[in-house]
């Protein structure tokens, strides 16, 4: 969820929210807020000028339906203090722990053990379809990480939300080689 979003004042003429204000104010992510909306949690937004908006007034009761259904909060943090009221997190939280770290680099050896997938052959296909040295994706995919840890691909921009990013691959030098030689996928 976005923080700052939640601690900007709201106007009180202001009667309609879009997604990202309205997801800050019932206290999810934008996504997760998606998923309420499509499961009748939340309001079907208003159309106005062609925009989906929401208003305050109806989300006050989603807001208490996803506060009770989330877990107790606990005693040190009272519930009506907003996300920049509260202490802030320890920097302990920012850095990924040591499974992580694990987990990664068992992911990383596999990779190196393993010949191409399916899907990270179809991708490096796309990039031969396509003639280009560049592709954008919303989404986070395994193949593109494995394709990063062979070194065929780098990551070269990513945009918000994190949930599923609009992220900017580049093909590598080492990848266009691959690409030079796999054969065009049979017309069926």
């Amino acid at each position: 969820m976005d923080e700052s979003i939640v601690c900007e004042p709201v106007a009180r003429d202001a009667r309609l929210v879009d997604r990202r204000r309205a997801a800050a104010y019932v206290g999810v992510t934008a996504g997760r807020f998606e998923q309420l909306v499509r499961d009748n949690v939340v309001p079907a937004p208003v159309m106005v000028d062609n925009k989906r908006r929401w208003p305050i007034a109806l989300l006050d009761g989603a807001r208490d339906a996803v506060i009770g259904t989330m877990p107790p909060v606990s005693a040190a943090t009272p519930p009506d203090v907003r996300p920049c009221e509260r202490d802030p997190a320890p920097a302990l939280h920012e850095l990924p722990d040591q499974a992580w770290f694990e987990q990664r680099a068992r992911f990383v050896q596999r990779v190196r053990r393993s010949l191409l997938s399916g899907n990270e052959i179809r991708l490096l296909r796309e990039f031969k379809l396509l003639k280009q040295t560049q592709i954008s994706m919303f989404g986070y995919y395994g193949s593109f990480e494995a394709l990063m840890v062979r070194g065929y691909i780098v990551e070269i921009a990513r945009k918000p939300p994190s949930s599923r990013p609009l992220v900017t691959y580049r093909l590598t030098a080492q990848g266009e080689q691959v690409i030079s030689v796999l054969k065009d996928e049979p017309v069926v």
